[in-house]
């Protein structure tokens, strides 16, 4: 009906000019009625013709939009994600990866959550989140939940931008030995990691305030409470909005941030999509903040370098 004939309608549905005109003539054959008389090489539609077109034109259109909504699919523009994420994550990358993830897809709608990593963990095994992300899970979650490591990071120590260590290029716990400690608990991921290096460098773990996460340590040592030994995710979070400096923590204490989702729960397209975003953001962000020294970028950097990182 548009082309009006059967070599402009073999173009547009790119088949060969016979096969329209056989596809025309079964169906001008199950219908018992023609549909367009000939005219050389033109097709002149009947009132028939004419009829038939206007009312299927709304399937044409419902099946124009089902082809938009399997290609929307194929490029995971469409759909929903439900992600759970603990502070130290969800406060430093997650934000930037999702605002990347939704840029070309306005039709997806992503769910957010954010817990500690019991939380997290509890969210994807019952399936109220397509997939968590955590930092320090134990191995044995593998049992039960599929594990992806997204990236590692140091712990480091956070003090004020102007405290006396702050031009220090690595902290150990002697060096940590006179000042308040912000630590934390042991009930934490993280807290145990602190307190066995403490203990491997024979010095008494003493902790004047104690909190449950990086976060909130990160806030006491801005407010000037004391300094803290937290991941570094959390750190460089905050490092300028608290004017806290942080300094790579020896003995080092690498802290691994995991992506989970259920093993028989396979993730969908669109789910896959946002964890690998959320992983190239997570290692985006470790790595460049961790390159400038103060010389180079023209002021105070917020995480400070040993000779070894450098090196690196």
């Amino acid at each position: 009906m548009t082309c009006e004939t059967t070599v402009g309608a073999s173009q547009k549905l790119a088949i060969s000019q016979p096969a329209v005109s056989n596809a025309l003539g079964t169906l001008e054959a199950e219908l018992g009625f023609r549909l367009f008389n000939r005219n050389g090489n033109r097709l002149v539609a009947r009132e028939e013709a004419k009829v038939l077109f206007a009312a299927s034109d709304a399937m044409f259109l419902y099946s124009e939009a089902l082809e938009q909504t399997i290609e929307d699919l194929r490029e995971n523009r469409l759909g929903h994600v439900y992600v759970s994420a603990t502070p130290p994550l969800w406060h430093s990358v997650l934000p930037g990866a999702i605002q990347r993830f939704m840029a070309d897809r306005p039709a997806v709608k992503v769910f957010c959550d954010v817990g500690d990593s019991r939380k997290v963990i509890e969210s994807v095994e019952s399936a109220a989140a397509d997939f968590g992300l955590a930092l320090a899970l134990e191995p044995e979650l593998r049992n039960t939940l599929q594990m992806i490591k997204i990236a590692s990071g140091g712990m480091v120590c956070v003090v004020p931008a102007g405290h006396q260590l702050a031009r220090q290029l690595v902290l150990t716990p002697i060096d940590l030995k006179p000042f308040s400690l912000i630590g934390l608990s042991g009930s934490s991921r993280l807290g145990p990691l602190v307190r066995y290096a403490y203990r491997g460098a024979g010095v008494p773990y003493q902790a004047a305030i104690e909190v449950h996460s990086s976060e909130t340590a990160c806030l006491l040592v801005g407010a000037g409470a004391g300094i803290a030994v937290v991941d570094v995710l959390s750190a460089l979070a905050h490092a300028k909005q608290q004017h806290i400096i942080a300094i790579p923590f020896r003995p080092e204490i690498v802290v691994d941030a995991w992506a989970i989702f259920k093993k028989d729960r396979p993730l969908s397209r669109l789910a896959m999509a946002l964890l690998n975003t959320s992983e190239d953001a997570t290692r985006a962000f470790l790595a460049p903040r961790t390159a400038p020294t103060s010389k180079q970028s023209g002021g105070a950097s917020p995480v400070r370098r040993s000779t070894k990182a450098r090196g690196r």
